[in-house]
C-alpha cells in the first residue's frame, strides 16, 4: 500500500511540474506576442523567458493558435467569475449588457491592442477547431440565460432566442471593438449606442 501512494504521490508532483511549467511558458508567450504580435512572436524568445527548451513549448502548444486557445478559455474563466459575481446584484439587461462590455474592455486592455486583435481574429477564423461550441463559454452561458429570464419577464419579444440574442452581441461586440480601434469618449459613445439598439432589437 506504501508503495502504491508513493506511485500516485509521484504522479501527482509530476502533473504539478507539468502544471507549473506549461503555466511559464505561457506567460512568457503572452509576454512575446504583446511585444511582437503572434505572426512575427520568436519562439526562442519565449523558451529563453520561460527557461526551457524548445521542444517544451511545442509539447504544451504545437502552434501559436494554441497559445491563444489557451489564452481564450483561461480568460474566459475569470470573465464568467466576474460576471457571476455581478450577477448577484440587483440588475436589468441593460446593466448585463453594459457590465459585459466593461469586462472585455478591461481584458482589451490588459492584453493590448494588438494581442486583442490577434486573439478575435483567431476566435472567429474558420481555422478554429470544430468542437468549439457557444454553449461550452460561460460568459456567454451567463448572458442567454438573462435574455431567457428578461423574455420570461415580458421585457422582450416573446418569439427571441436567447442563444441567437446571446451569439449576436457577443459577435457584434468584438466587431465593434476590433473596428473602433481609438479609445476615449467618441468610442465609449458607440459602445453606449451597441447597447441601445441590441436592446431596441429585442424589446416590443
Amino acid at each position: 500500500m506504501r508503495h502504491n501512494g508513493r506511485v500516485r504521490e509521484t504522479a501527482t508532483n509530476r502533473e504539478a511540474q507539468r502544471r507549473r511549467t506549461r503555466a511559464r511558458v505561457l506567460d512568457a508567450a503572452i509576454v512575446e506576442f504583446q511585444r511582437a504580435g503572434s505572426n512575427s512572436a520568436d519562439i526562442n524568445a519565449i523558451v529563453e523567458a520561460a527557461g526551457v527548451a524548445r521542444s517544451t513549448f511545442y509539447f504544451h502548444f504545437p502552434t501559436k493558435e494554441h497559445v491563444l486557445l489557451e489564452l481564450i478559455r483561461r480568460d474566459e474563466d475569470y470573465l464568467g467569475e466576474e460576471l457571476s459575481r455581478f450577477l448577484e446584484t440587483r440588475h436589468d439587461l441593460e446593466a448585463v449588457l453594459t457590465e459585459i462590455i466593461r469586462l472585455v474592455v478591461e481584458l482589451e486592455n490588459r492584453w493590448g491592442a494588438a494581442l486583442f486583435r490577434d486573439v478575435i481574429s483567431l476566435y472567429f477564423s474558420p481555422s478554429l477547431v470544430q468542437d468549439e461550441q457557444w454553449s461550452r463559454h460561460p460568459t456567454f452561458v451567463l448572458l442567454a440565460a438573462e435574455v431567457e429570464r428578461a423574455r420570461i419577464r415580458g421585457e422582450l419579444y416573446d418569439d427571441v432566442e436567447a442563444y441567437d440574442a446571446a451569439a449576436f452581441f457577443l459577435i457584434g461586440l468584438h466587431a465593434v471593438l476590433i473596428s473602433a480601434r481609438d479609445t476615449g469618449t467618441a468610442r465609449d459613445v458607440v459602445l453606449e449606442k451597441f447597447v441601445k439598439s441590441t436592446l431596441r432589437s429585442l424589446r416590443p
